[in-house]
């Protein structure tokens, strides 16, 4: 999708924000050992972060959101699991629960923004604290 995006984006000084995954910058544990999950999000990491680099100088932006554990239905067998529900305080500890879809919305939201102007090569974990241990 970037490269068919990009050339509009420069002509329009646009932004790109890429979804990867905080098991991209910090891999997983017994509970969270997808370890092919975790090198495609890393990937996006370091895709994105090339491309803020090759692409900064013509004003495009391209950060990262990294999302942690989100209740939607990607997210089900840790939402239906007592021993992962259990963890969140230590995984998540900001609120010891999941986050909301609506918390990655505004991290993208700001990312897309003029409030963002001076970022690129960004990587936002919105993770309720999961890669500050």
């Amino acid at each position: 999708m970037c490269k068919h995006c990009v050339p509009h984006l420069l002509a329009s000084r646009g932004a790109i924000v890429n979804l990867a995954s905080v098991l991209g910058m910090v891999g997983g544990d017994e509970d969270f050992a997808t370890h092919a999950y975790a090198s495609a999000k890393a990937g996006i990491i370091g895709l994105s972060r090339a491309m803020a680099s090759t692409y900064a100088s013509r004003g495009l932006r391209v950060n990262v959101v990294a999302p942690g554990l989100i209740a939607t239905p990607m997210s089900q067998r840790a939402q239906q699991s007592a021993h992962i529900q259990e963890r969140l305080a230590q995984l998540q500890p900001l609120t010891g629960s999941m986050g909301l879809p609506d918390d990655v919305a505004a991290a993208v939201s700001f990312l897309l923004s003029e409030d963002a102007r001076f970022l690129t090569g960004v990587v936002l974990p919105v993770d309720g604290g999961w890669t500050v241990r």
